[in-house]
């Protein structure tokens, strides 16, 4: 645990949370991976787990209501009396002696700052007049600490259960409730641009400015702008048969194409918010959305490089044909190969969709930074840059664009068209709504890791040892990651874990996005048999085993690797440490005033 002792006081670092954190991560991994338990089923319990396993989980009242949504822990000090009468104290799970509680409480000040909390629990006899308790008082009155006092007898199985089962719900609650609007509309969104031949237009738009001798710059293109708002396996259903058809037009490069989409699409949805994954991430680590969605498109450009010079390199080496493939007929090609440019809508119209949310989000957070917020028309595009409207407005125009393509089509809907749209949205909706519970769970099961003390624990040992948390943060997905398949659950599990060891990130020397980063990237890492991912890119694209393991396993391995390194790299040489500061202070001072 982290303890802040007296000067000459040595603190032992309780390990019983790590201990926690791998019983937890083997039990989601073998439960969906072995029992085929559906994700957020797999994290919920696994919340539940963490909490039970927890030797002195808070009590879940309504002064700490905020801890989830504070992203630090409860500090919590536990007063008890021995056999002999002696009343001892506790911080955490580790014994604290009398001399060292007031220099505590200064560093729990000191490092979480508005954010500092403390819950003391005076089991059965103990009262404030007690010697340590009265100091902790004093203390946390001194260095202006806000605290709790619970009366409480020793906690029983039931208890502990009775907590465990309400924080995790906090934790569903707060996460889902941040970010299930946005999830939902980005499937809105991805639905509308699909059917209204929006994304295939796009393409298309691409596909002229660059040139047909360049499709696989505008194959790479295309899947790393479409997997922005669009979930990844929907992107590849979409850009497949463009790639099967543009290889007929040309007579090579089938390879070259298939992976350019691929790897471009895989890390923009790993990377770039709205996507459910980094977006999670972004919420988890209290960071701007903007911000985000900034550093994950300028973090993603090398890797896109890597991406088409290592697919070139497959074509010139491997040259895989293009054999038949499910789903995709020989009519269906021919249709995209005749397909005309005023059969699909406006390439204004169709750009909306992806570019508005990502512009106007982005340009807050640019303006923001560079401090130039005290324009007349900043609160007008500040609203629209929330992250909700943006989004919101980016779904209306999207489900225009449809609802003039279905009409176009069939002119016999105009009396039903509402009717229409509601079918063809309810699908989309109910993946969002399965997508919402799974990040849900991955809040609750965050929040408890959290709880049960893990921040601490790997925050004292990457301090012994100055371990980078960046490469803790890579690996700690990674290894989930390959472990069970799911870049999702990996980033997930990733965000839970680092949250509860950098708090608001104010002890790190770089902004906290490079965490989110190094998060992002390690859950890229080794697609094989047990990511679904995996076989929509051996299927659809008629590779064998085999070849998908040589092409994409390894692609996604290197960019992994690759963004690992200029993570590390940036974080030294641009860390943006006193902007990120700066700008939580005048963050603060609007909220004062």
């Amino acid at each position: 645990m982290f303890v802040l002792a007296a000067a000459d006081t040595a603190q032992s670092i309780s390990y019983w949370p790590l201990g926690i954190l791998a019983i937890c991560v083997v039990f989601i991994v073998v439960s969906i991976v072995k029992f085929r338990i559906h994700p957020f089923l797999a994290l919920i319990l696994s919340a539940l787990l963490a909490g039970l396993l927890s030797k002195n989980l808070p009590d879940a009242n309504t002064e700490n209501i905020g801890v989830f949504k504070a992203r630090t822990d409860m500090h919590i000090f536990t007063y008890e009396a021995d056999k002999a009468g002696k009343v001892g104290v506790k911080y955490g799970n580790d014994p604290l002696r009398s001399d060292a509680i007031e220099p505590t409480v200064k560093g729990i000040k000191e490092k979480y700052k508005k954010k500092a909390y403390l819950s003391l629990h005076l089991i059965s006899s103990v009262t404030t007049k007690t010697k340590d308790v009265a100091a902790t008082i004093q203390a946390a009155d001194q260095h202006g600490v806000p605290f709790t006092i619970r009366h409480k007898d020793k906690a029983g199985a039931g208890s502990k259960l009775k907590n465990s089962v309400t924080w995790a719900m906090r934790g569903f609650g707060d996460t889902a409730g941040g970010i299930g609007l946005v999830i939902a509309l980005a499937a809105i969104i991805g639905t509308c641009m699909m059917g209204s031949g929006a994304a295939d237009r796009v393409v298309r738009g691409l596909l002229n400015t660059f040139g047909e001798q360049r499709s696989g710059i505008v194959l790479l293109l295309s899947g790393f702008l479409l997997s922005i708002p669009v979930f990844f396996d929907t992107v590849f259903f979409l850009l497949i048969p463009l790639a099967r058809a543009l290889s007929l037009r040309t007579g090579k490069s089938y390879t070259l194409y298939v992976i350019a989409m691929a790897g471009a699409g895989a890390i923009t949805h790993s990377m770039v918010p709205p996507t459910p994954g980094p977006l999670m991430i972004a919420d988890g680590l209290d960071i701007e959305l903007g911000v985000a969605m900034m550093a994950g498109l300028a973090a993603s450009i090398l890797p896109a490089w890597l991406v088409l010079t290592m697919a070139k390199s497959f074509d010139k080496k491997l040259n895989i044909p293009m054999r038949d493939a499910p789903g995709i007929s020989s009519k269906e090609l021919q249709s995209i190969v005749d397909k005309k440019d005023n059969e699909l809508p406006g390439l204004f119209m169709a750009s909306i969709p992806v570019a508005f949310p990502v512009v106007v989000i982005s340009l807050v957070s640019i303006l923001k930074l560079a401090d130039a917020t005290s324009g007349g028309f900043f609160p007008y595009l500040e609203f629209l840059g929330q992250p909700n409207i943006a989004m919101l407005i980016a779904a209306g125009f999207a489900i225009l664009t449809y609802a003039q393509q279905l009409i176009k089509n069939d002119s016999s809907l105009q009396g039903k068209l509402s009717r229409k749209l509601g079918e063809k949205l309810e699908a989309p909706l109910q993946t969002a709504g399965v997508i919402i519970l799974i990040t849900g769970a991955g809040g609750a099961f965050g929040g408890m890791i959290r709880l049960a003390g893990v921040g601490e624990t790997i925050e004292g040992l990457a301090t012994s040892y100055n371990i980078s948390y960046i490469l803790l943060a890579w690996l700690a997905t990674a290894v989930v990651r390959i472990a069970q398949g799911s870049a999702t659950v990996a980033m997930i599990t990733g965000v839970g874990l680092m949250s509860a060891v950098i708090g608001d990130g104010s002890m790190l020397d770089y902004h906290p996005l490079y965490v989110f980063l190094a998060i992002g990237f390690g859950s890229i890492t080794l697609s094989w048999m047990n990511d679904s991912g995996f076989w929509v890119v051996q299927r659809l694209s008629g590779f064998t085993e085999k070849e998908t393991l040589k092409t994409w396993s390894v692609l996604l391995t290197a960019i992994a690797v690759l963004g690992l390194a200029q993570t590390l790299v940036f974080s030294k040489i641009l860390p943006l440490k006193a902007k990120a500061e700066e700008t939580k202070e005048q963050a603060a001072l609007m909220v004062k005033r």
